[in-house]
C-alpha cells in the first residue's frame, strides 16, 4: 500500500521519518540500558561497590598449649615480613600484565596488526614499570629503609631463588641423564643424542616453586609498620595513561592495580615452646651403688615434650584446605564459628600460613588456629567518611594437655646419657658386641595416673632437639639406628617379656585354666625329655628350680615373684591360643588410644607378615611375652593400670578436655587380682623378687631406696630381634652394610605401680630400654628416680 495514501501530507511523513531515526538511535542506549539495569546488575554493582567500600583482613594468633598446671608449652610470638614476587624483583612482571591488558581489549587487539599490537604492548609496560617503581619508592619510605638497601635486599632474595633453582635445574639434569642412559640398556658411555639432551633440558628447566611465589625480603617488621603496609597494598589505583592507550574499556575494574605492585605482607610468626629447653638438678645420693655420691649432676634437656607437641611448617598443602574444608561441610557447630555471614572462612590457609604438621599441632590445627579480623571502611558515606566497621579476630583456643611439664623434663633428664643411667655400664651385666660401655641407650617411659588415666609424662629418646632440627636436621631425620623423631613410647613395637606375667595369670583365672590355690611344680623345663627347650631362667643360669629355691610347689604369687617361667609357659599351655590371645585383646594389645600425637602401634598377636592362626607352641612362649606378641610401653603402663583398678579398663589420654571413653570392666576374679598385686609387692620387696635388688662385686643394693613410698612392679628382660640394615644400607663404606647385626640382645623392661604407704598405689612407671639387657639392672634404677621425680613434682 502506498505511504501516500496513509499518511497523505508531506509534513507528517517528514516528521515519521525523522521520528523513525531518532527511535533507531536511542535503540541502542536502551537495550544496553536494560541490559546493565537487568542482566548485569549484580555485576555491575558489587564492582561499584567494590570502589566504595574497602576491606582488610587482619592477622589473627594461634592458640597455645598447655601443661596440666596452665605452664605455656607452645605460643605464637607474631612476626611480619614483606614479600614481593619474584616476577616483580626480576622485572618480567610489567610485559606479562602489559599483554594481559592489551589482549584483554578483544575489539582493540583483534583490529591491530603485529607492529600496533607490539607498540600497545611496550607502551603498558611502561607504565606498568613506572607503577613497580612507585610502588618500591612507597614501600621504602613506609618501611623506614634506604632505597638503595632496599634493592640490595631485593637482589639477595632474588639471587637465593636463582641459586636454588640452579642446583634443582642441575640435579634434574643429571638425573635424567643417568635414567635416560639406564633405560636405554647402554654402558655408563653411553651418548645421549642432541634431541634427548634437548627434552631433557626442557624438562630439567622447569620452573620451582619459588619462582612463582613472593620472596621475603624485609624480615620481622614492626607490626605498626606491617598494617600500614598491609592497607597500603590492598589499596587499588586505576594505572595512569593506560586508558588513553585502550579503546572502549568496558570494565574499568581490568585497569585496576595495587598501590604496591607484587608486595604481601606475610605472618612469619614464630611458634615458641618456652619450656623446650631447661638444665635439670639430679641428686646422686639415691643412684646405684657404682655411681652413688652426695654430689649433684646438672643435666640440660631440649626438646622437651617435642614428641607430644609436634612441628609446624610454612607450606601449605591442598590437603590441608581440602580436610578444613570437609570439616566446615560436616560440622555446623564448626561452620558457625568460623564462617562470615557471607560465608567466607575466616580461617581459610593462605600461602606462607603456618600450619600444624606433626603431634598436639596437628591432630588439635582447627582448635588452635585462630580466625582472621575484617576490617572495613565505607567510601560513600559523606557524613562519616572514615567511619570504619570492625569484625574483630578470634585467638585459636588453647589447648591443656594432661602433662606435666617439670615431671617430663625430669623423666627426660634421668634417661639422659649425660646423667649415666642411660647409658651402658660394665656393671650391666654380660658385655655385647654391638653396645660397648658408653654407648647410649634408646628407650622410652610413661607415667600414668591410675585413677584417670591421663598421661603425666612420656619420654622418648633420643629426644628431637628442634634447635638440632633447624641446625642439622640429617643428624634427626638420618640416623638409622637411634631414629629420634620417631615416639617409641607409643609407635615402636616392643616385645614385651616377664611383664605380661600378671595379666596372663589374672587372664588365666578368667578363663578358667587357673583355679583360687592352685599351684605349680617349676621343673626346670615344661617339656620332661627336652632340658634344653623352654626352660625357666633359674634353670638355665644355675641348674636350679624354683621348687627347689623355695622348697614347694609354686603359688600364683610367688610365680610372679621370682618370675617363674614354667609357671606362664604352663598357663599359657591351659589357655591355648585363642584364649591367650583374647587375654592380649582385653588388656588392650591390636588397639590404640587416638591420642593425636602422631602414629601409634596398635600391638600385634601374629608373626611379622603372618596371618595365619596361633600355634600351641606360641601360645606357650607368649605366657612369658616371648613369640609373636609385641607392644609399646603405653600399653605395658594402660595394662598394670587396668590391674590396680580390679580389672577396670580406662583409656588413657593427653589432651585434658578430651571426651572420656566409657570404663570397661573386664570382670577378673578379685583373688587373682589380689594374688597379682601380692606377687607385684614380692617381686620388688622381697630378697628372691626379681627386682628387689642389684648384685654388683658381690654386695646386694636396693633397686628402690626412695623413702616414704610404696612399690609393686616387675622387670622383663625379653629377647629382642637384631638390629640391621638389609640392601637399602649405604654402600659407600661408611655406614653399616647390607645385613650388618648394628644392634642385638634383649631388652630391659621395668613396670612399676607406686603410691604412698599404706594406700593403694596412684601412678604406674612403664620404662624400657632397647638392647640393655637386664629389666632389674638397667631399667630399675631409671625408674627409681622417676619415683624421685614424682616425689620432687608434688605427687608422692
Amino acid at each position: 500500500m502506498d505511504i501516500t495514501n496513509l499518511i497523505p501530507r508531506m509534513f507528517h511523513r517528514r516528521l515519521l521519518i525523522i521520528m523513525s531515526l531518532v527511535f533507531v538511535g536511542l535503540a541502542f542506549p536502551l537495550v544496553q540500558t536494560a541490559r546493565l539495569t537487568t542482566t548485569r546488575h549484580a555485576e555491575l554493582l558489587r564492582a561499584a561497590e567494590s570502589r566504595l567500600v574497602t576491606r582488610q583482613w587482619t592477622p589473627s594468633v594461634r592458640g597455645n598449649i598447655l601443661d596440666r598446671k596452665g605452664r605455656i608449652l607452645a605460643q605464637d610470638r607474631p612476626s611480619y615480613d614483606v614479600a614481593i614476587g619474584y616476577d616483580v624483583l626480576k622485572g618480567t612482571w610489567a610485559a606479562k600484565k602489559a599483554e594481559e591488558l592489551a589482549r584483554g581489549n578483544r575489539a582493540q587487539w583483534s583490529e591491530s596488526g603485529p607492529g600496533a599490537r607490539k607498540l600497545l604492548i611496550e607502551r603498558l609496560t611502561a607504565l606498568l614499570d613506572a607503577r613497580v617503581e612507585s610502588g618500591m619508592a612507597e614501600l621504602a619510605r613506609v618501611a623506614a629503609i634506604d632505597r638503595g638497601r632496599l634493592d640490595a635486599l631485593a637482589k639477595e632474595a632474588v639471587g637465593r631463588v636463582d641459586q636454588l633453582y640452579d642446583a634443582i635445574r642441575d640435579r634434574r639434569r643429571e638425573d635424567m641423564i643417568r635414567e635416560a642412559v639406564k633405560s636405554a640398556g647402554g654402558g655408563p658411555d653411553r651418548v645421549l643424542t642432541q634431541e634427548e639432551l634437548r627434552k631433557i633440558e626442557s624438562v630439567a628447566s622447569r620452573p620451582i616453586a619459588e619462582q612463582q611465589r613472593a620472596v621475603s625480603v624485609l624480615k620481622r617488621i614492626p607490626d605498626g609498620t606491617a598494617f600500614e603496609l598491609q592497607m597500603i597494598a590492598d589499596g587499588m589505583i586505576e594505572l595512569p595513561g593506560a586508558s588513553d592507550l585502550l579503546e572502549s574499556v568496558h570494565d574499568p575494574d581490568k585497569l585496576m592495580i595495587s598501590r604496591l605492585p607484587g608486595v604481601r605482607i606475610i605472618d612469619t610468626g614464630d611458634r615458641e615452646y618456652p619450656l623446650d629447653s631447661m638444665t635439670i638438678t639430679l641428686d646422686k645420693s639415691r643412684f646405684p651403688l657404682p655411681m652413688r655420691s652426695d654430689a649433684t649432676v646438672e643435666v640440660p634437656v631440649e626438646g622437651v615434650a617435642g614428641h607430644i607437641l609436634g612441628w609446624m611448617r610454612g607450606r601449605v598443602f591442598r590437603e590441608d584446605q581440602e580436610r578444613r574444608e570437609i570439616q566446615i561441610a560436616n560440622d555446623p557447630v564448626f561452620a558457625a564459628r568460623v564462617l562470615t555471614s557471607g560465608g567466607v572462612d575466616r580461617g581459610e590457609y593462605r600461602e606462607h600460613d603456618r600450619v600444624g604438621s606433626s603431634g598436639i599441632e596437628a591432630s588439635m590445627e582447627s582448635r588452635l588456629r585462630g580466625l582472621r579480623g575484617l576490617r572495613t571502611q565505607h567510601l560513600d558515606r559523606i557524613s562519616q567518611p572514615d567511619a570504619i566497621e570492625m569484625l574483630p579476630a578470634s585467638v585459636g583456643s588453647s589447648v591443656p594437655l594432661t602433662i606435666d611439664a617439670m615431671l617430663q623434663a625430669r623423666v627426660q633428664a634421668v634417661m639422659s646419657p649425660n646423667a649415666g643411667l642411660a647409658v651402658v655400664q660394665d656393671w650391666h651385666g654380660t658385655p655385647n658386641p654391638t653396645m660397648p660401655v658408653g654407648t647410649p641407650l634408646a628407650g622410652a617411659a610413661v607415667v600414668l595416673d591410675i585413677d584417670t588415666g591421663d598421661i603425666l609424662a612420656m619420654v622418648s629418646m633420643p629426644e628431637v632437639s628442634r634447635r638440632l632440627i633447624k641446625e642439622n636436621p640429617e643428624q634427626v631425620f638420618d640416623d638409622k639406628i637411634n631414629v629420634p623423631f620417631l615416639n617409641r613410647a607409643i609407635a615402636k613395637p616392643y616385645p614385651p617379656g616377664s611383664i605380661v606375667k600378671p595379666l596372663i595369670l589374672t587372664g588365666a583365672a578368667q578363663h578358667g585354666n587357673f583355679l583360687r590355690g592352685q599351684t605349680i611344680e617349676c621343673t626346670g623345663h615344661l617339656l620332661p625329655n627336652e632340658p634344653n627347650m623352654l626352660r625357666c631362667w633359674i634353670y638355665k643360669r644355675f641348674d636350679q628350680t624354683h621348687t627347689e629355691q623355695l622348697g614347694h610347689a609354686l603359688s600364683d604369687a610367688e610365680g610372679i615373684k621370682v618370675s617363674c617361667n614354667i609357671f606362664f609357659f604352663t598357663l599359657g599351655k591351659r589357655l591355648g591360643p585363642e584364649a591367650i590371645a583374647d587375654v592380649f585383646r582385653e588388656f588392650g594389645v591390636t588397639q590404640t588410644w587416638n591420642l593425636g600425637i602422631g602414629p601409634e602401634y596398635p600391638g600385634s598377636l601374629q608373626v611379622y607378615g603372618n596371618k595365619r592362626d596361633l600355634t600351641m607352641g606360641e601360645a606357650i612362649q607368649m605366657g612369658i611375652g616371648q613369640g609373636p606378641v609385641t607392644w609399646t610401653p603405653l600399653h605395658a603402663a594402660d595394662a598394670y593400670a587396668t590391674i590396680a583398678r580390679s580389672g577396670v579398663r580406662v583409656t588413657p589420654r593427653i589432651v585434658a578436655d578430651a571426651p572420656r571413653a566409657a570404663p570397661v570392666d573386664l570382670n577378673l576374679p578379685a583373688w587373682a587380682v589380689q594374688d597379682a598385686m601380692e606377687g607385684l609387692a614380692g617381686s620388688v620387696g622381697e630378697d628372691l623378687g626379681t627386682g628387689n635388688h642389684l648384685s654388683i662385686d658381690g654386695i646386694r643394693d636396693p633397686i628402690f631406696n626412695i623413702p616414704g613410698v610404696r612399690v609393686l612392679g616387675k622387670t622383663g628382660t625379653a629377647a629382642a630381634p637384631d638390629l640391621k640394615f638389609g640392601d637399602s644400607a649405604d654402600d659407600d663404606g661408611i655406614g653399616p652394610g647390607p645385613n650388618d647385626v648394628v644392634r642385638s640382645g634383649d631388652h630391659s623392661w621395668f613396670v612399676v605401680l607406686v603410691g604412698r604407704p599404706n594406700e593403694r598405689p596412684k601412678y604406674v612407671v612403664s620404662v624400657v630400654m632397647e638392647y640393655a639387657g637386664s629389666g632389674g639392672k638397667v631399667s630399675g634404677p631409671i625408674v627409681n628416680q622417676i619415683i624421685q621425680a614424682l616425689r620432687d613434682e608434688g605427687y608422692l
